[in-house]
């Protein structure tokens, strides 16, 4: 069976969602400092560029079922049903994916919050 770019289009287009996701969750763990072994790391505020690529990541989630959708008749019945087969499991995984890095964001947002108050009360000692 040979693959046409309309059978293939949802499916990448979700994989390029789920490695974006990645991407925007690991830059929250690199910035929240996790494994540093220290109680109250210092971590710098959420920058705007993570809250872009959050807002962007949910835009790309919706886009392959949205494609899949549109594209629903063009696409070849064997890939169709794969895809009506695993539609469960593909949307799981990106809700997820959108709550993790939500999760991610809280963390560093309160990580930084910390980092805010120490900073002030060291000032405030001297």
């Amino acid at each position: 069976m040979i693959l046409t770019l309309t059978d293939v289009l949802p499916f990448a287009l979700w994989v390029f969602a789920v490695i974006w996701m990645l991407i925007v969750c690991a830059i929250c763990i690199v910035r929240c400092r996790f494994g540093t072994g220290e109680k109250h790391p210092e971590v710098e505020l959420v920058s705007w560029n993570v809250i872009i690529a959050q807002v962007v990541s949910v835009l790309l989630a919706g886009i392959p079922f949205i494609t899949f959708i549109l594209l629903g008749e063009e696409i070849t019945p064997a890939v169709h049903a794969f895809y009506t087969q695993h539609l469960v499991i593909g949307s799981a995984t990106v809700i997820v994916l959108v709550f993790v890095e939500l999760m991610l964001m809280y963390v560093q947002a309160r990580r930084a919050d910390i980092t805010l108050i120490e900073r002030k009360l060291r000032g405030a000692l001297r």
